[in-house]
């Protein structure tokens, strides 16, 4: 399946109610081999060599955006040091505040470890919240992990090889500030809500840089 396929399908679903459907989809769409090339030409044609519209964070390319969902392809590094490891976000206990589809693309692929939230939103800083039952998923290759909002806190573990993923997700209806992503430490204490503010706020710095007078907005 090709990208504009895939969007047009994507588009026509009930996000909420098809699943299935949805499933299916990113899975077919994540045989296709040429998914990088094919964006990065398209990129290269519309935007000539500027990034400002091209990728998502310091490891991930915007494939497509729109007003309902975004769906990027994210690179996942084998680690040796904890700086490279906080690069990738790996070990770090967190939230989403949105609907997510991952699916496995290339290499052998990241693990994440999964717990689901079993108390009542919202949650309160540094107050641990009961959870379920530890479960963990390998993205290997075809493998989907569907997420529900706000109900699971999730870490990635570095893969033994570079993989890739390609991951769909779902915007938000409406922001409602007291159902909000948040960090955790190791015990699952809430530590503060957002993911991972300080890495987006030097990779922002970043494209600053390297690009004078055109500050970077990330989402």
């Amino acid at each position: 399946m090709n990208l504009e396929t895939f969007i047009a399908r994507v588009n026509t679903y009930d996000l909420l109610r098809d699943r299935t459907q949805i499933i299916s989809d990113l899975r077919q769409l994540a045989s296709n081999r040429c998914l990088l090339s094919e964006h990065l030409y398209a990129t290269i044609q519309r935007d000539g060599f500027s990034i400002r519209n091209s990728l998502y964070n310091a490891y991930a390319f915007v494939l497509h955006s729109n007003d309902l969902f975004t769906l990027r392809l994210g690179f996942w590094s084998p680690v040796n040091l904890r700086d490279e490891s906080e690069t990738f976000i790996y070990d770090l206990n967190h939230s989403h505040d949105f609907e997510m589809y991952t699916v496995g693309y290339s290499g052998d692929g990241y693990t994440t470890v999964i717990r689901e939230i079993l108390d009542e939103l919202p949650l309160q800083k540094g107050k641990t919240p009961r959870l379920g039952k530890q479960r963990s998923v390998k993205l290997s290759p075809g493998e989907v992990l569907y997420m529900p909002p706000l109900m699971e806190i999730h870490k990635q573990i570095a893969p033994q090889s570079m993989s890739a993923s390609l991951s769909l997700l779902i915007h938000p209806e409406h922001s409602n500030h007291a159902d909000e992503a948040w960090c955790f430490d190791e015990n699952y204490t809430p530590l503060y809500p957002g993911i991972a503010a300080q890495e987006t706020a030097l990779f922002t710095r970043m494209l600053s840089l390297l690009s004078p007078g055109q500050p970077f907005a990330a989402q």
